[in-house]
């Protein structure tokens, strides 16, 4: 008889994303100790490897949120699809990532009388929700054992909503195949690197028009990520000539080859839940240039010692710590040091024992 205890995963969808690289890293070594079942809303394929012994479950093809009343029925449903897995399942465990996962993990382990874990991944001062949200999220999130967070400004906020008891910062690990893919031995080239997603919030267009103006003939500015602003920002790169000096590689696999190769890391967010590439770049010794966005840059970096801050949005900052990493080697080799050192704790050897702990605490 199997003796293991069986925890469900709960997210949106398995597309590539930090949530998600998030989920199937915890997943993946969870694995290990537990009989893991990931739970996503649509269906979608795993962007990220899974372990094999790990079931993955789809509750709809599709969500349908075209007006309220679509998406309240649909949640609802939603609700009681999972409500029925847990106990198909005999869930000991749900661990939910995200708002509308977590609201309907809240619900649905209290009508069964499973125990829940939720975690927020995104910035609830940038990303604000309606009311209705609001109530919801003051009604549910207090039901569950923990909320997990990434960032003290993060857990502040939801001083309102929970004791504070019930808060705990837990880091995103390090994937371990980033780990392991890791080479210092690689060959540099003249490459300033850019990852995540194209779109509003990570304000890539501020690199390339700061990457223009520095105008240097010899380096190169490569975006790996895809989304809504892809075509946008590829416009402004032809008005601007750039064409044969950036590059747009879209998801990718092998992303730990770029930041293996690249000497230079920028990062452009408004917002922030938690810079998972920041971290990344880090860990493989690239000096960062960031904005000091809300939430996670400046709980990473301190200025000066292990990368450089910015002010959001400020062109001019950008341009000049981007000039000054690239005309001075010996400072990019000492903050690419400082900064591994600084992430280090990020292995998912620590962040597992934090996790690990809780789930043994609450099961």
């Amino acid at each position: 008889m199997d003796s293991k205890k069986n925890i469900a995963l709960i997210i949106y969808g398995l597309g590539p994303g930090g949530a998600e690289r998030v989920l199937t890293t915890l997943a993946n070594n969870f694995s290990r100790t537990y009989n893991i079942f990931i739970i996503t809303l649509i269906k979608s394929e795993p962007f990220y490897y899974l372990d094999p012994n790990i079931k993955v479950i789809h509750c709809q093809e599709e969500i349908n949120n075209t007006h309220l009343f679509a998406s309240i029925r649909t949640n609802i449903n939603l609700i009681f699809i999972i409500r029925k897995l847990f106990k198909t399942h005999l869930i000991h465990l749900s661990i939910s990532f995200m708002t509308t996962s977590n609201v309907i993990n809240c619900i649905a382990s209290r009508l069964n009388g499973t125990k829940c874990l939720i975690s927020e991944r995104s910035n609830p001062y940038i990303y604000k929700h309606n009311r209705f949200w609001k109530m919801l999220i003051k009604l549910t999130y207090a039901k569950s054992e923990r909320l997990i967070v990434q960032s003290q400004l993060i857990k502040n906020y939801y001083h309102t909503y929970m004791n504070s008891d019930k808060v705990s910062i837990f880091p995103n690990p390090i994937a371990p195949d980033l780990i392991k893919a890791k080479n210092s031995l690689t060959d540099k080239e003249n490459i300033i690197l850019n990852v995540g997603r194209l779109d509003e919030n990570k304000a890539q267009d501020l690199l390339i028009r700061a990457f223009s103006n520095i105008n240097n003939s010899n380096w190169k500015l490569i975006f790996v990520g895809d989304g809504p602003l892809k075509e946008a920002y590829k416009k402004l790169v032809n008005s601007l000539n750039l064409n044969e000096k950036v590059m747009f590689t879209g998801n990718i696999s092998n992303i730990s080859d770029y930041y293996n190769k690249s000497k230079i890391f920028a990062f452009t967010s408004v917002s922030e839940g938690f810079p998972n590439a920041l971290v990344e770049a880090m860990y493989y010794e690239l000096p960062c240039v960031s904005t000091d966005c809300p939430t996670g840059p400046s709980e990473i970096i301190v200025d000066d010692k292990n990368g450089f801050l910015i002010e959001v949005g400020n062109q001019s900052q950008l341009e000049s710590k981007l000039r000054l990493l690239i005309n001075n080697e010996p400072l990019r080799l000492k903050l690419g040091k400082e900064a591994y050192l600084s992430v280090k704790s990020f292995e998912l050897e620590n962040v597992n024992s934090q996790w690990n702990n809780l789930i043994t605490s609450v099961l």
